[in-house]
């Protein structure tokens, strides 16, 4: 049950002492008792809710798509109700999130052309296609980044919790089927191993980066992380294995002094709990996975490099403004977000998408080198960093969910505490 939300103001609260506390009003001026409605929950369900109960629609309604749909629909209506029920005084908006939407405009500019005056073939088809890309990627984004400052720690903290049991109670009861489909590879209808294999990746890095935050391995984290890492190993999804560890290779080596002492030693301990509790064998198998990628013998890794190739040369015939947002030798994403926005909106139109990623980047180098941000910066700077690296193989924009809302979010946390800082010194300037 949700409890009447309590904000309040304090007045005494002086700008002119500057400080990251100040810029995030959770800690002072903002004060959330719902749980349900919270900028966290609403946080949380955008970057891992439709996997984390895609379970329990397996179980319950096998049959179509409609259990999935009331699930996205439900993510949607906490997020707009989050945003709602938040004071004016309490969003944030940033001029560096102008980039991100020109390129949407150019970006759904092309979809639109392509669906409607080309009539090109892109499944899952154009209902589809908009709404994945409206209802779960620009529209979150745009919410959620407007709402950094109200994103509490213990309700992110809870929230997570709640969708990461959601998720292993949803396999439990798949337990039969997870290896009907293939040969020791977990999968259901409503779930690929890709997604299941982020899902669980994405699940284990904020354990990671909570034990390091609060220096301390609660009873949850010993209790959940070897399931998540199970899980993760048996989706067997190659890119989960090298998005996943390269996202926190990154994150340990931009912390500074003490604080990577303590990410490394907090990796270490979640570590040896994993193995203790699930064997080594596991690690074999996360080898081998990775030993298959080949493009003359792997047939995963093999499709993609034609896509690449593809696409590639699909650029190279209108590399100024694009042409079509698929490769067309497949008629499908080419499995690498980077080279669709290439082959879509072309040189220019691709301008702004960089421009947003050298925005993020630099947002995810300042939170993580400060130190000072609280857990919900952090996570999103380091699920940017393994999205952008799984963008290099797997995805396509318009389904990219995680990816548009972590580094919207990333440059909201970053940006919007960098204004904070210049109106701080503009008032203590005509103080004197």
């Amino acid at each position: 049950m949700t409890q009447r939300a309590n904000f309040r103001h304090d007045a005494s609260t002086n700008f002119n002492q500057g400080g990251i506390g100040h810029r995030f009003a959770h800690l002072k001026g903002y004060v959330d008792h719902r749980i349900l409605f919270s900028p966290a929950t609403a946080f949380a369900l955008a970057i891992c809710g439709t996997y984390a109960f895609s379970g329990i629609v397996n179980r319950f309604s096998p049959e179509g798509s409609i259990g999935s749909i009331l699930v996205r629909l439900g993510i949607i209506l906490v997020i707009s109700t989050s945003f709602i029920l938040i004071p004016s005084r309490f969003r944030s908006s940033t001029p560096a999130l102008l980039p991100i939407k020109i390129f949407f405009i150019f970006y759904i500019s092309r979809l639109v052309e392509n669906f409607y005056v080309s009539s090109v073939d892109i499944p899952p088809g154009p209902v589809g296609v908009f709404s994945f890309l409206l209802m779960n990627g620009v529209g979150p984004a745009l919410l959620i980044s407007s709402m950094d400052r109200t994103i509490r720690n213990e309700n992110l903290n809870l929230a997570m919790n709640a969708l990461c049991m959601i998720f292993l109670v949803g396999l439990f009861l798949n337990r039969d089927l997870l290896f009907a489909s293939g040969t020791d590879r977990m999968s259901l209808d409503k779930i690929n191993p890709i997604s299941m294999g982020h899902t669980a990746s994405l699940f284990l890095i904020f354990f990671i980066l909570l034990t390091e935050k609060t220096r301390k391995l609660s009873i949850i984290t010993m209790v959940l992380c070897p399931l998540l890492f199970l899980v993760l190993v048996w989706a067997r999804s190659r890119g989960a294995y090298i998005a996943g560890a390269g996202a926190l290779l990154i994150y340990v080596l931009l912390l500074k002094g003490s604080k990577r002492v303590f990410a490394i030693c907090g990796a270490i301990a979640v570590g040896v709990v994993i193995v203790a509790s699930s064997g080594t064998e596991l690690i074999d198998v996360i080898t081998t996975r990775l030993a298959q990628i080949d493009a003359n013998s792997d047939q995963s890794t093999m499709a993609r490099s034609l896509m690449y190739t593809g696409a590639w040369r699909q650029f190279q015939e209108d590399p100024l403004f694009g042409r079509y947002a698929v490769e067309m030798q497949f008629h499908f994403y080419p499995h690498n977000i980077y080279l669709e926005s290439l082959i879509s909106v072309g040189l220019i139109g691709s301008l702004p998408f960089a421009a947003h990623i050298i925005l993020a980047l630099r947002s995810t180098v300042g939170i993580i080198r400060s130190g000072k941000f609280p857990l919900a910066a952090v996570l999103t700077a380091v699920l940017f960093i393994r999205e952008a690296i799984a963008g290099l193989a797997s995805g396509s924009l318009w389904g990219s969910t995680t990816f548009w809302i972590t580094s919207a979010l990333t440059i909201s946390f970053w940006y919007g505490y960098q204004g904070f800082l210049d109106r701080s010194r503009r008032l203590e300037n005509r103080a004197y």
